[in-house]
């Protein structure tokens, strides 16, 4: 993640997490575990708060939601910010030449009369 895309840094228990939103549309996540770093890239909100804040509030045994509505509070505000990509479809890629499809029941194309 880099760190101009980082909205949230803090502390979840003894977890320290790194919220990161490069657009609206994906939401980055960074926390260090007992057992090594681990990363999560959501789609949505809903996604991100299920499999990261739900998992570090419960890792953390944490009763207190304050920080929860802090994070929810920054990527809200900064996907509301960042605009979504836009897909052009002229500049998606196409195959020059598709490959030949095979007949059903061989190896090779089908004649041509």
């Amino acid at each position: 993640m880099e760190q101009g895309d980082v909205i949230w840094e803090g502390k979840i228990g003894d977890t320290t997490l790194r919220v990161g939103v490069p657009h609206a549309a994906m939401i980055i996540s960074e926390w260090d575990s007992p057992r090594g770093s681990r990363h999560k890239v959501a789609d949505s909100y809903e996604e991100f708060e299920r499999a990261v804040l739900f998992q570090l509030l419960l890792g953390a045994g944490e009763t207190d939601e304050s920080k929860t509505e802090e994070v929810a509070a920054a990527v809200k505000a900064a996907q509301a910010e960042r605009p979504a990509p836009k897909t052009d479809p002229s500049t998606q890629r196409r195959r020059k030449n598709p490959k030949a499809r095979m007949h059903r029941r061989s190896r090779r194309p089908p004649r041509r009369r």
